[in-house]
Formats: C-alpha cells, structure tokens, sequence
C-alpha cells in the first residue's frame, strides 16, 4: 500500500499554496461521531473521501489518528466559485462566520486564490497524509484501484447518486461505507436517504444514521 501511495502522491501533487488564506468551513449535517468511532475503535490506514469541498472533514478525520492518510477526491473547479458567492448572507455561512464582511471575504478568496488551492490551505501541515485527486466519481474511481488503492474507510459526500455507492462496493468490497446527506433535501423525500436504504437491503447492509452521516455494517 505504501508503494501506491506514493504513486498517487506523485501522480496527484500538491499545488503551491504559500500565502493562501484558508477557510475551515463545512456544509455537513451533523452526525459525523459516527464516523470519528470508526477511525478510533478500527484504525484504518488508508481513508477515500469523495466529495471533498474545503476539506473540513478531511481536516477533522486526520486529526484523530496520526497514522492516517486520506485520499480526497473532487474536481475542485470552477463551481465552487459561484456556489460560495451563494451562502454570503445565507444561515450556512452566517452560523460559521456572523460578519457579513467576513462573508464576502471568504467568497472573495475562494474566486481569486481558486476552490483548490484554498481547500489544501486548509489542510496546511498535512502533505504527507492527504492526497488530492481532481476528478469526479465514479468516472475516477477505476483509476485510483488501478493505482493500487485499498482504502479501509469511504466516506461519500459527493453527487446524491447510486453510482458511487454501487462503484465503491464494486471495487472495495471489504471497505467500510459511509457518508453524508442522509437528511438532505426533504421536499424531495430525501434522495440519498432511499439510495442508501435501497443499496443496504440489496447488499445485506444495515443501516445506522445520525442527522446527516450514515454507516453501513455488516
């Protein structure tokens, strides 16, 4: 695993990020101690996110265990820059950042310093044990197994489909499965929480959730 780690660290380097501002904020629901459980009581070594926006989560697994490494993907491109410009002014961001000042500058940074380069800000002090891969799922999913990838641990935050969760326990059938938005989107009768549902009884899964996070168990 080691040797495909580096792998992936020289296929998908670090960008410059000296004098990049970061911004630790996170869209997620809440729930995510069931997640922070896993880490602490199964260890796992090696950790995929799909979905990754400004890497608050990310910054928040790796900092319960030392010895893990996460690998991060998510296109981080250029709709993000409208998407963050979105929450100026909105409960989201108010809740995390009350100065309407503070708001506009954080949509400012991510337009000029880049959704990328601000995310990996975030995460400053951990280029040893984050790699991030720009691309989208479940389309690059096949290239991180080529590259010998074996995550223990999957969190998707990613685009409310089937496709990920079906791709993930195609090629990972012994990782452990969890994500976010199990309460997203009420009016449209919670979408990941059916493909979710749906995907445990087909697999034999049960299903545990808290606020937005949800885990898979045997």
């Amino acid at each position: 695993m080691t040797d495909s780690l580096n792998i992936l660290r020289m296929q998908h380097p670090w960008p410059n990020i000296e004098g990049v501002r970061a911004w630790d904020f996170t869209l997620g629901g809440g729930g995510r101690e069931l997640v922070d459980a896993i880490i602490r009581a199964d260890r796992p070594k090696v950790m995929l996110e799909i979905g990754c926006f400004l890497c608050a989560s990310a910054k928040r697994w790796l900092g319960l265990d030392d010895d893990l490494v996460v690998v991060g993907l998510d296109p981080w491109d250029d709709g993000l820059i409208d998407q963050c410009k979105r929450y100026v002014g909105r409960p989201g961001l108010s809740r995390a950042y009350p100065d309407l000042a503070v708001q506009q500058q954080f949509a400012a940074d991510i337009e000029s310093q880049g959704p990328f380069r601000t995310a990996l800000a975030n995460l400053r002090g951990h280029e040893d044990r984050f790699i991030p891969v720009r691309g989208l799922s479940p389309d690059a999913l096949d290239g991180l197994k080529a590259a010998g990838l074996e995550p223990d641990l999957i969190y998707i935050d990613a685009g409310k489909k089937a496709d990920d969760l079906e791709a993930c326990h195609a090629l990972w059938p012994d990782a452990r499965l969890t994500g976010d938005d199990w309460h997203w989107n009420r009016t449209k009768g919670y979408p990941m929480r059916r493909i979710v549902t749906a995907f445990a009884e087909k697999h034999g899964f049960t299903v545990e959730a808290e606020h937005a996070t949800w885990v898979l168990s045997r």
